[in-house]
């Protein structure tokens, strides 16, 4: 299969399951830059101290209605891969869409989750998971 075809993003050794995620749900902010001081010099410049690590966030969105069964899946299988149940980071890998190919790098999962359900059927409204490379 092309990149990006088998999967957009694993966390640890958990696959995200491509048919959780929403049309247009997968958002990857690859490659930025990070600034070691940067500074506006005296003539307005702005001096920048470009490391060569770059860091690549990863925002996936669920669809709505995935039932309490499929969510509790999705939220033990990223448990079951922390390295670290405090950071709740893991080593990942993802499709770069900038460069078209699948990279691997140290992300933790931001805690801004929001849970909605629709308490009728039980089922979830879209939940946006953001991922961070440290």
């Amino acid at each position: 299969m092309a990149a990006g075809r088998d999967y957009l993003f694993k966390f640890g050794n958990y696959v995200f399951p491509m048919t959780a995620i929403v049309e247009d749900g997968y958002v990857c902010k690859p490659n930025q830059r990070i600034d070691l001081d940067p500074y506006t010099d005296q003539t307005g410049v702005l001096r920048r101290g470009a490391l060569p690590h770059t860091k690549t966030e990863v925002n996936i969105t669920t669809r709505k209605n995935l039932s309490w069964e499929e969510v509790e899946d999705i939220l033990a299988n990223l448990k079951a891969n922390y390295i670290s149940y405090i950071e709740k980071d893991a080593n990942c890998t993802y499709f770069d869409m900038e460069n078209h190919t699948y990279k691997t790098g140290h992300f933790y999962l931001q805690s801004t989750q929001e849970f909605g359900i629709h308490h009728f059927n039980k089922q979830y409204q879209s939940i946006t998971f953001s991922f961070v490379e440290y």
